[in-house]
C-alpha cells in the first residue's frame, strides 16, 4: 500500500502520572534529512517508508524518542466527527477557499463565529491555510480542534454512540498501539 505526504504531523508526549499530554506540530514543510532519501520536506518521510520512517525523522529532529503511531485519513477524520454529532468550535475568522486543481475540488465556506461543525465543517476547518503565518497558524487550529474533539469524546453522551464509534475508528486509523 502505497502511503500519501502526511497533511498534518503532531507529536504528542502523554505523561500517565500527571494526566497531561503535550502536542508539538510540526510544519509538514520542516526541511530534514530523510535516512536513505537525502534532505526533504519532513512530510515525504511517510511516502518513503510509512509511519516508521515518519516516527524516526520526527525522534531524530525533536530528541524525542517516537515508539507509536496514530495516522488517520480525511474520509475517516468527517466519519468519526458525524458519528459524535459534531464539534463545537469558535472560527476565528471567515474562512472561504476554492480548489478545483487536479480535479480534486474542495471548497471551504465558513463563518466566523461559535458553531456546531459536522464532519464536513470539520475538514473544512482544519484544512483551511489563508493565515498570516500560514502552516504555523494551521497548526494552532488544529491542536484547538483536537482539543475540542477529545472534549467531546469525554462527553457521558458519547456512551451509546460507542457500537458505532468503535468499528469506524479501527477502520479509518492505523496504529502500532495495542
Amino acid at each position: 500500500e502505497t502511503m500519501a505526504r502526511s497533511d498534518t504531523m503532531i507529536l504528542a508526549d502523554v505523561d500517565p502520572k500527571s494526566k497531561r499530554m503535550t502536542l508539538l506540530s510540526i510544519p509538514r514543510d520542516t526541511g530534514v534529512s530523510i535516512p536513505g532519501y537525502g534532505w526533504d520536506k519532513i512530510n515525504s518521510a511517510t511516502v518513503y517508508g510509512g509511519p516508521e520512517l515518519a516516527m524516526k525523522v520526527v525522534s531524530e529532529l525533536t530528541g524525542v524518542p517516537v515508539k507509536h503511531y496514530v495516522l488517520t485519513n480525511f474520509s475517516g477524520f468527517k466519519e468519526i466527527v458525524d458519528i459524535l454529532g459534531g464539534v463545537t468550535i469558535d472560527v476565528e475568522q471567515d474562512m472561504y477557499h476554492w480548489d478545483d486543481e487536479d480535479g480534486g475540488a474542495y471548497e471551504i465556506d465558513l463563518e466566523r463565529g461559535l458553531q456546531r461543525l459536522d464532519g464536513d465543517k470539520s475538514l473544512q476547518y482544519v484544512r483551511f491555510r489563508d493565515y498570516p503565518m500560514g502552516d504555523i497558524d494551521r497548526t494552532a487550529i488544529q491542536q484547538k480542534f483536537l482539543a475540542a474533539l477529545a472534549k467531546e469524546v469525554l462527553q457521558p453522551a458519547t456512551i451509546p454512540k460507542l457500537p458505532k464509534l468503535v468499528p469506524e475508528i479501527n477502520r479509518y486509523v492505523k496504529t502500532n498501539l495495542s
